[in-house]
């Protein structure tokens, strides 16, 4: 996971005066020519360190830009547009969790949270393996544009509680995730094999255990691996 890097950490005085240079350059970024200091960028940039390069277009108006200018940064090679309103900072390393962390920054103006079989893959506690990426969304969102082919969307309000984070990327904690994956009919054998698996991790408490085993109909799936 990309080494946390804080807003509002003060800059070292060593590069202050370079700084200060960097500050006057002029870029054509509007189609004009403006004074953009590139302070601003490298407070984007700091967002995008926590998110396997990866910044929306919320995360540019907190620095003061506006969507346009994201198209001409994307034009001018300092961005690479991911999806609508999701962009990538370059020469930041993605890894294997960018797509998954692109997926769950689409939704606009609410929080995403990968769900569903696609958070029992990333608990990696069973063969499972999602053919598209599985977003839950609150009730009441509407995406106002095309949704990708590669995601499914869910509307549902996730109880906090049952919300966490691998390497950054909001998911589901596994006890809600093979409840929401016996709803979509996931097939015994791999719901057996993440309930064994979970347990034995001890992603799942032995409470959770015995719960989804009569829940879910998994009566002799034990907590061993």
């Amino acid at each position: 996971m990309p080494k946390s890097m804080r807003r509002g950490r003060a800059w070292p005085d060593a590069g202050a005066a370079s700084l200060r240079g960097l500050q006057c350059l002029k870029v054509d970024v509007l189609g004009y020519n403006e004074r953009m200091p590139t302070r601003r960028f490298s407070e984007l940039a700091e967002t995008a360190a926590d998110r396997f390069g990866l910044v929306t277009v919320d995360d540019a108006r907190e620095v003061g830009y506006e969507p346009k200018t994201l198209v001409k940064l994307a034009g001018r090679g300092q961005l690479e547009r991911v999806s609508r309103g999701v962009y990538r900072v370059p020469f930041m390393p993605g890894g294997a969790m960018q797509a998954y962390m692109a997926a769950a920054l689409w939704p606009q103006g609410v929080h995403g949270v990968l769900t569903h079989d696609t958070a029992l893959d990333l608990w990696d506690v069973s063969d499972v393996n999602p053919a598209k990426i599985h977003i839950t969304v609150p009730r009441g969102h509407r995406p106002q544009r095309a949704i990708p082919r590669a995601y499914v969307i869910h509307r549902e309000d996730l109880d906090p509680a049952e919300v966490t984070a691998i390497e950054g990327v909001p998911v589901v904690k596994l006890a809600r995730a093979l409840r929401q994956c016996a709803q979509e009919h996931l097939g015994r054998d791999l719901l057996e094999q993440s309930v064994r698996h979970g347990r034995a991790r001890g992603l799942l408490s032995a409470q959770e255990h015995e719960t989804l085993v009569r829940e879910l109909g998994l009566e002799g799936v034990s907590g061993r691996a």
